[in-house]
Order: C-alpha cells, then structure tokens, then sequence
C-alpha cells in the first residue's frame, strides 16, 4: 500500500512538472539548436530537447536547421556527412517515503517518519549533431544522403514548432 501511495505521489509530481517539447528556437538552458561552421562548405549543426521532445521531433529539427542554414547560404543542396541522435538518461531521485504511524521504537515514542530506500525515477531526452556540407554535384562523399533544402523546408515546415510570444 506504502509503495502505491509513493507511486501515485510520483505520478503527481511529474504531471505537476510536465513541460513542453522544446520549441524550435536557438540554444537557451541547454536546449533549442545552435550551428559552428567548420569551414567554407562545412557546418555542425545541433538539436538538444527535454524530456518531453520525442527523439523524431529531434531528427526533424537538426534536419530543418540544416536546410535553414543551406537557404541562408543561397545553396541548394547539402549532404549530411554525420549525424548522431543521442539518448540520454538522467535520474530523478524521488527521496525516501514517509511511513506515517505512532508507536514505540527502542522505548521511545515515534510518530512521522522517514525509511525506506529512495526511488529513482528515470528522465529521457535526446540530442542530435549532424554534419552537414554544401553538394555541388557529382557523387556524394561516402554515399552520404543527398538533400534538397527548399523541399526539407517546405515537408517539415507544418511540423516546426516555434516558440510562443513572450514565453522565455
């Protein structure tokens, strides 16, 4: 019964702490995307959500950011030489659980208390890089997919979601 209670205790303080994905917006408080050009036709680009950014969310924003940066550029195309989606996973350690009672413990009187191991409950989010370079043609380096950043834009566009008016 103590351990349901504890559960359902949990449950709440996560629903009371929910957030939402991550918007697509530049890097702030470890999340949003950010971009280092690494040469003249070469660039990182990075996506980090929270835990309530679903790993596809993820996939589709490095992919926007990337044609974002092409368009700028006044380039068509691009291929992306790497990319990696990261999962990470921290604990959320939830304390001890109360035990609430009054009685006798080694001749002294007892009542709130506080025993048992504490809980940890476990947070995913996920994080992705990419690297990504212009494609001017002929065969692409390592069979590295080939983009076209007007349509990457135009496919995911319904998807992005931005940040709303005066929320940071």
């Amino acid at each position: 019964m103590t351990r349901a209670l504890s559960a359902l205790a949990l449950v709440l303080v996560l629903i009371g702490c929910a957030e939402k994905p991550t918007p697509y917006q530049p890097k702030a408080d470890r999340t949003g995307y950010s971009q280092q050009q690494l040469d003249a036709q070469t660039w990182r680009v990075q996506f980090a959500g929270n835990i309530d950014t679903p790993r596809e969310t993820v996939e589709n924003y490095l992919l926007y950011r990337s044609a974002e940066i092409m368009l700028f550029g006044g380039y068509e195309k691009f291929v992306m030489l790497e990319k990696d989606i990261e999962r990470n996973v921290e604990y959320w350690d939830t304390g001890y659980y109360p035990h609430f009672g009054y009685g006798l413990r080694r001749g002294r009187h007892h009542g709130l208390r506080y025993y048992g191991p504490a809980y940890y409950s476990p947070l995913v989010s996920y994080s992705g890089t990419a690297t990504i370079r212009i494609y001017s043609g002929g065969p692409p380096p390592n069979n590295a997919p080939v983009y076209d950043a007007q349509e990457i834009v135009q496919q995911l566009r319904p998807t992005i979601v931005l940040p709303q008016a005066g929320s940071e």
